[in-house]
């Protein structure tokens, strides 16, 4: 008898009445006899990075037929970090990676499907369709949506972080609003998650790294013919996957997380990985926390400084290599996992030298570090490849802010100066609730000009585009009773990017005798309401699932 899942749920007298449904979609009876692979694919008319996915999907679909089994679609939503950066719709993005987890699980599972594609860009994309493939166990195969080739203007190369710094240089007079106008345009020249280090370009290249997607498709250029290609392979390496049985659950393993959180430490990938591979680590049963990402940041050298780190875009970077080069200069730290040698071993394609040797890099430690101190007891995260030298160690007044909005209009107003340390609170998963990006700020001060002398510390997030002194991710957040709650105007912080030190020069007794910041109301209805009872904090992951 056969045993896959979808003979066992549609074959048989006792299921005819499931096959008559099913008939009405025009399928027939031979595809349905065959194993059955759910598509799950982020395709929108809203969004940069999968507005192209209708095309990629197709390919996926033709490798899987070709192979011989049946691939039916289905959508899953994407609720876009970029349209919602610096506004109350930022509040909604992280919680939709669980809505997306919640999903893909849902429907892979009542339809008994045998095995899984997710194809999707997007910041909370990826990792939520990882993790309700994780909970599946099923063979899956992760088809990233792409990166953006580099926008130019007037001969200089551009990225999203240029526009949203020159709102700021529009505030301190450098350009005027044509001329920000013209960035806007010419920034973004076609579908893909951008040609940065941001969350969803810094996933896939986890992703791939782990071994879930194929070589090359964590940094190829969206809809380009390559990356057809790619989904086309990646149809036929799914059927492949499940007649060998293997699963997902045997490939994300404790050692495939720690390879994947060090090649996104040696590229300076975005500080968002530290909420996602917890998270992720979380769904495939494992253990790996901010202690673990503190040792591997402290173990692994930066490679590529990517940007907005450094100058490489992620087209020069795949052009090098990309993945398959980096594993194999990092191949002495790399630890064995289910698919990291056959991915390790494969041909890397052109190399340009963007990518410094093990015994040569460009720093000692990876791009991303830990701090720890008074007022980040359970830890606060950097993006230390980012960060001017002369703030590696800083001590400055707080000028404290209850959230995003109140801080950037006294950045642009003027009101921001030299050596002061910037303290927005109350941007925490509950305190939020949602726990926003903070890239309205950062970029605010870059724009400003205020980038090597100001720093930014929260208990928010950032986004891959965020760089400089931006320290966040601070836990316990101001929600929870954390020191930043009751941090005071003036106070003296100090960071020590050196030592992982972040502390408040006011003693513990002193500081929990003073009034805690109020917060915000928390909505008492929806969406936000369900996530700030449940979530967890940043350092666990901020996941709203228990094991």
């Amino acid at each position: 008898m056969n045993s896959r899942r979808s003979w066992v749920r549609y074959q048989g007298t006792d299921r005819a009445f499931a096959r008559s449904w099913f008939y009405g979609t025009g399928r027939t009876e031979e595809e349905l006899r065959r194993p059955l692979v759910a598509v799950a694919c982020a395709w929108n008319e809203i969004a940069a990075e999968n507005v192209h996915l209708e095309r990629v999907a197709r390919r996926v679909k033709d490798g899987v037929l070709a192979a011989g089994a049946t691939p039916m679609e289905f959508g899953v939503i994407h609720a876009t970090d970029v349209l919602s950066e610096a506004s109350e719709g930022m509040r909604y993005v992280l919680p939709a990676r669980e809505t997306i987890a919640d999903s893909v699980e849902l429907m892979v599972q009542a339809h008994a499907f045998d095995a899984l594609v997710v194809i999707a860009g997007g910041d909370k994309v990826t990792p939520g369709m990882l993790m309700g493939a994780l909970r599946c166990e099923l063979p899956t195969v992760y088809v990233y949506a792409g990166t953006t080739e580099t926008g130019v203007l007037d001969g200089e190369e551009l990225s999203w972080e240029t526009v949203f710094e020159g709102i700021g240089r529009v505030h301190a007079g450098e350009i005027d609003a044509a001329q920000l106008a013209r960035l806007e345009l010419a920034q973004m020249p076609g579908a893909g998650g951008g040609a940065s280090a941001y969350t969803g370009n810094t996933m896939a290249l986890c992703a791939e790294a782990m071994g879930l997607s194929l070589p090359g498709a964590g940094s190829v250029v969206a809809g380009s013919a390559e990356h057809l290609r790619i989904a086309y392979a990646s149809g036929r390496e799914i059927v492949s996957l499940l007649e060998k049985e293997l699963t997902i659950d045997q490939v994300v393993t404790s050692e495939a997380i720690r390879n994947a959180a060090r090649v996104a430490l040696a590229v300076c990938g975005s500080t968002n990985i530290s909420l996602h591979l917890p998270a992720i680590a979380h769904e495939a049963g494992v253990k790996f926390d901010w202690h673990d990402f503190g040792s591997l940041a402290a173990s692994t050298p930066t490679l590529v400084k990517l940007r907005p780190s450094g100058e490489v875009s992620l087209p020069q970077f795949h052009r090098a290599g990309g993945v398959q080069a980096l594993l194999r200069e990092l191949a002495p730290l790399l630890e064995d996992s289910a698919r990291i040698r056959p991915v390790a071993d494969a041909d890397p394609g052109w190399t340009e030298g963007v990518i410094a040797p093990l015994d040569e890099p460009l720093d000692t430690t990876g791009g991303l570090t830990v701090l720890r101190g008074s007022l980040a007891p359970s830890g606060a995260i950097v993006k230390s490849g980012g960060v001017p030298a002369q703030l590696l160690r800083h001590t400055g007044p707080a000028k404290v802010f209850e959230n995003e909005e109140d801080a950037i209009v006294a950045i642009h107003g003027g009101r921001i100066h030299s050596g002061d340390v910037v303290v927005i609170r109350n941007e925490g998963p509950r305190g939020g609730p949602g726990f926003r990006e903070m890239l309205g700020a950062t970029a605010a001060i870059v724009g400003m000009g205020l980038a090597e002398t100001v720093v930014l510390i929260t208990d928010g997030r950032f986004s891959g585009a965020s760089h400089g002194a931006a320290i966040g991710y601070v836990c316990p957040e101001a929600a929870s009773g954390g020191p930043i709650a009751f941090v005071r105007e003036g106070d003296q912080v100090s960071i020590d990017l050196v030592d992982g030190r972040l502390d408040i020069d006011v003693d513990e007794a002193t500081l929990r005798a003073r009034t805690p910041s109020p917060g915000r109301q928390v909505p008492e209805k929806g969406v936000l309401a369900r996530y700030a009872r449940s979530v967890s904090e940043a350092c666990d992951g901020a996941v709203t699932t228990n094991q």
